[in-house]
């Protein structure tokens, strides 16, 4: 038996005894409950997110050029480390050749020196 089903057994013996008094403590135990539960669907929601984006923040390598990558990926992708930083978003960069790059959404331009011979 779930606590509902026991808590609706309850509720119907304090209805059969006539004690409105009791009945009513019991339907705002029973609100309560309910809030209870929505906030814990709410913060487990919360939790599961949280652990996502720790799980993506370690998986995240940090690079001399203002660009982050993931270890995880197969073929490196460049995505915006303004972006990753402000808003936790992996934004992948716009290549626009050579060594240029741009984040469609900040605007944000990078210059890749990597390759370059120094």
């Amino acid at each position: 038996m779930g606590f509902y089903d026991a808590f609706k057994d309850v509720l119907n013996m304090a209805q059969k005894v006539d004690n409105i008094d009791l009945y009513r403590q019991l339907l705002d135990l029973s609100a309560q409950a309910l809030e209870m539960q929505e906030e814990i669907i709410k913060l487990k929601a919360e939790n599961k997110e949280l652990k996502s984006q720790k799980d993506i923040e370690d998986d995240i390598e940090y690079h001399v050029d203002p660009f982050i990558t993931r270890k995880s990926d197969k073929k490196p992708i460049k995505y915006c480390a303004a972006c990753w930083a402000d808003k936790k978003k992996l934004l992948p960069l716009q290549d626009f050749g050579g060594n240029d790059y741009r984040c469609p959404f900040c605007k944000f331009k990078i210059m890749d020196t990597s390759n370059w011979t120094r």
